[in-house]
């Protein structure tokens, strides 16, 4: 056996292993989160929504101007086999248009909501993670959108999990002038087709504080778009 034929086998062993210390740190955090005083912690929202816009969301602010952000969330569209089998045919048509030379792969890019007083902010980006658009949706349309809870399935359910019991999914269904834009959102701050591994139960912790926040104020707002809170249920 020379040297060459043993470097499968080491590739092997060094995956199997980083994907047992991955779960193994993931485990960890989830018992962290799992018994973190949320109650405790939710007097915290404004500071870590704050903390959080500041190092990690700049553009948000500057997106929004003068108005100001009372809370905010992540979203993603909702993505079935269905829409993903329209993808796979829409890709491979605009591959046929040049002739095979270019390969097209339709990504499903993260999405921000922002509550501003009595208005909800929704932005989209484009591959490049730049603000390509922003709707905003009045108190009219709000008073006649949906928010229910999402089976916890797949790809959702393996991103709440990792991030502890008491998360959930939603799917936000705005009123627009011609057909609803729904969304999926969590109790968490989560991107559902960017794959993360949280270790960090710290940020996780403030993470949910920070979505939660954001549930709270939207149904205190809006009535019938009133969720159960997990962080009050745990």
């Amino acid at each position: 056996m020379n040297i060459y034929s043993l470097i499968p086998i080491v590739c092997i062993i060094l995956s199997l292993g980083y994907w047992f210390y991955t779960k193994s740190k993931i485990s960890q955090q989830v018992q962290t989160v799992d018994s973190t005083d949320f109650k405790a912690e939710f007097a915290n929202a404004t500071l870590y929504k704050n903390q959080f816009l500041t190092s990690e969301l700049p553009f948000l602010k500057k997106a929004m101007e003068q108005n100001p952000i009372d809370a905010f969330n992540y979203a993603n569209t909702e993505h079935n086999m269905v829409d993903a089998l329209k993808d796979g045919v829409k890709d491979k048509l605009k591959g046929m248009a040049t002739l095979g030379t270019v390969r097209f792969t339709t990504v499903a890019t993260p999405k921000y909501l922002v509550l501003s007083g009595d208005k909800l902010h929704l932005f989209d980006t484009d591959t490049n993670g730049e603000i390509d658009k922003h709707l905003i949706f009045e108190p009219t349309q709000l008073k006649n959108s949906r928010l229910a809870v999402y089976p916890l399935e797949g790809q959702i359910k393996a991103q709440a999990q990792a991030r502890g019991k008491n998360v959930k999914a939603y799917k936000l269904s705005l009123q627009t002038d011609g057909k609803a834009i729904e969304l999926i959102l969590y109790s968490c701050l989560i991107f559902t087709d960017i794959p993360e591994t949280p270790v960090d139960a710290k940020e996780t912790v403030k993470a949910i504080v920070i979505a939660n926040d954001f549930l709270k104020r939207l149904g205190d707002c809006y009535p019938n778009l009133k969720v159960a809170l997990p962080i009050e249920e745990s």
